[in-house]
């Protein structure tokens, strides 16, 4: 996790994500690529009056005393990039991050119904981009990341995706616990399937990486992994987006949708 890609808007959001790709830059000894994209979805009227030259010629002078002050204040190596597109945010970011190991943005949660049902612009990031992103709250200050809980399903899926997420975990020497939720009552079959579950999960990853299990009981699989993160306080959630045909995506409740328009603590996302 050496190359990471900070997304910026110049919004509060945004550069508190900064702060936090810069800290976590740091502690990882990688890199740092500040990037705007400036794309005709966000046109406004005065920006067409302006001119769009003049704008992502603000923009590349703003960013790159942005990356100068990250640089002499963190000690890390800090680009920035300046992109002018005709795509949407999530489909730029998607592209551009291919050549990058993590992808840090910023999220106020959703700011309306509309974002809360159809999902934020970090959110349809998240579902579009094939590298791990890290969302980091409005006002959440950088701490150094020791504990991550990873929620996962993984008595219905019947397996663990954990190939993305060991680098992650590897890179930041940090302490792994695996959450079940369990939308049903207690039964010695569950208890026993759960057991059987872990331990072929531990064979398999042993030689990579130690972690332990947790598991909750709850109606609401959402409600029940935020109480327990919220009890715990971890430095990080981590989730994992399976992906799912177009008739599941209409009937699926998505969790990671839910979760990242509210949630006030660092959640990793990745894909099976």
């Amino acid at each position: 996790m050496k190359d990471i890609l900070c997304p910026t808007d110049f919004s509060p959001a945004a550069q508190n994500a900064i702060a936090y790709a810069a800290k976590l830059a740091q502690a990882v000894e990688g890199n740092l690529t500040l990037f705007h994209v400036q794309s005709i979805f966000d046109v406004t009227p005065a920006s067409v009056l302006t001119g769009k030259k003049v704008i992502l010629a603000n923009a590349a002078e703003q960013l790159e005393q942005e990356c100068r002050e990250v640089t002499r204040t963190f000690k890390v190596s800090c680009y920035a990039e300046v992109e002018s597109a005709s795509n949407r945010l999530s489909t730029v970011i998607h592209d551009k991050a291919k050549n990058y190991d993590l992808i840090v943005m910023g999220s106020d949660g959703a700011d309306d119904w509309y974002q809360l049902f159809s999902g934020s612009n970090t959110y349809n990031a998240i579902v579009r981009s094939e590298t791990p992103l890290l969302l980091v709250p409005s006002g959440y200050i950088y701490s150094e990341i020791n504990t991550m809980i990873y929620a996962f399903d993984y008595l219905k899926e019947r397996s663990l995706p954990l190939t993305h997420l060991i680098p992650i975990v590897r890179a930041l020497r940090c302490e792994l616990t695996v959450l079940q939720v369990i939308e049903e009552a207690y039964s010695q079959d569950v208890e026993d399937d759960l057991k059987e579950l872990q331990f072929i999960i531990s064979n398999f990853y042993g030689d990579d990486i130690k972690f332990s299990y947790e598991t909750v009981r709850s109606d609401d699989t959402v409600q029940g992994i935020n109480s327990y993160v919220l009890r715990n306080k971890p430095d990080a959630l981590a989730l994992c987006s399976v992906h799912r045909n177009f008739i599941q995506r209409i009937f699926h409740k998505s969790i990671i949708r839910n979760i990242t328009a509210f949630c006030n603590y660092p959640v990793f996302v990745f894909h099976a």
